[in-house]
C-alpha cells in the first residue's frame, strides 16, 4: 500500500477508536514523507492513542511534517513551542510555525498569532495586529477568535470602541456555544453595553457559560443569585456556584468562600 492509503487507512482507523491500528499504518505512511501522516502520528504520542505518551516523539514527527509545509503540522509545532511541551519554551519559535501555518489559512493558528501579538509574547505588542489575525480567523468561523474580537471592540484596543459591533461578534459565536462569548454577551446585558440592560439574559448568557465550566461566568451566577440580579435569590444555589468557580481557579469566588468560612 503506497503513503496516501496508509495514511487514509489510519484515519478511518482512528475514527473507529482503533488507535494502535491507525498509529501503525501513521507510522508507516510517515516513513515514507506523507507530510499529513507525520502530523497524525505527531498526534497519537501528543495525546497518547495508540502509543505512549510522548511530547519529544510528538515534536519530532511534527517537525518533519511543518518542514515539508503542513499546515497542521506547522501549528501543532507552534503549539509545542507555546506551551513547553517537548522542547523548551519558545515563543520566538512559536510565533515562527504559527506565521507559516496562518499565512495558509490555519484558522487556529491565525487566532494563536493574534494572541502572541496581543500580549507581546514572541513578537512586539501590537494590538493593531492582533486585531488583523483575530479578524481573519474569525471570518474562517473560529469562534474563539470572534470572541477575542469582540473583546476588542468592547474595549478599543486595536481597533476604535464599538460595543455594538461588540455584542453582534459575541452573539454570533455565543449562540454556537462559545462559552468566553456566552460569558461576554452576558457582560454587555448585565451593564447594558450596546444593548439595553437586561438582568435576565445576562443571568441565562452566565448560566450558558457556567454550565460549560468557564469559572468567571461561574462566579458571576453565584453573584446573580447571591444579589437577586435576573434571578430569585438563592443562598445555596451562590454558593453552589462560588464552590464550582473556586475549584476553576477563579480568586473572586475563592476570596468570597474564603470569607464564609467555606
Amino acid at each position: 500500500m503506497d503513503a496516501e492509503g496508509l495514511f487514509l487507512r489510519g484515519k478511518a482507523l482512528a475514527q473507529l477508536k482503533k488507535y494502535k491500528r491507525a498509529a501503525k499504518c501513521y507510522l508507516r505512511a510517515a516513513k515514507k514523507g506523507h507530510a499529513a501522516a507525520q502530523c497524525r502520528l505527531g498526534y497519537c504520542y501528543y495525546y497518547g492513542h495508540g502509543v505512549p505518551q510522548d511530547y519529544e516523539q510528538a515534536v519530532e514527527w511534527y517537525t518533519r511534517s511543518a518542514e515539508q509545509g503542513d499546515t497542521d503540522g506547522q501549528f501543532s509545532l507552534g503549539v509545542c513551542y507555546a506551551h513547553g511541551e517537548g522542547v523548551p519554551r519558545d515563543y520566538e519559535q512559536a510565533v515562527k510555525w504559527y506565521t507559516r501555518s496562518a499565512e495558509q489559512g490555519h484558522a487556529a493558528a491565525q487566532r494563536k498569532l493574534g494572541t502572541c501579538y496581543y500580549y507581546g509574547k514572541g513578537v512586539p505588542q501590537d494590538y493593531e495586529k492582533a486585531v488583523e489575525y483575530y479578524t481573519k480567523a474569525a471570518e474562517r468561523g473560529d469562534l474563539q477568535a470572534q470572541s477575542c474580537l469582540a473583546d476588542c471592540y468592547q474595549s478599543g484596543t486595536g481597533v476604535p470602541q464599538d460595543k455594538e459591533k461588540a455584542v453582534e461578534l459575541y452573539r454570533g459565536a455565543a449562540e454556537q456555544g462559545q462559552a468566553s462569548a456566552q460569558l461576554g454577551l452576558g457582560f454587555c446585558y448585565c451593564h447594558g453595553e450596546g444593548v439595553p440592560q437586561d438582568k435576565e439574559k445576562a443571568a441565562e448568557w452566565f448560566r450558558k457559560a457556567a454550565e460549560k465550566g468557564n469559572a468567571d461566568a461561574q462566579y458571576n451566577l453565584g453573584l446573580c443569585y447571591a444579589k437577586a440580579f435576573g434571578v430569585e435569590r438563592n443562598a445555596q444555589m451562590a454558593l453552589e456556584w462560588f464552590k464550582k468557580a473556586a475549584a476553576h481557579g477563579n480568586e473572586s469566588a475563592q476570596e468570597v468562600l474564603k470569607k464564609l468560612g467555606r
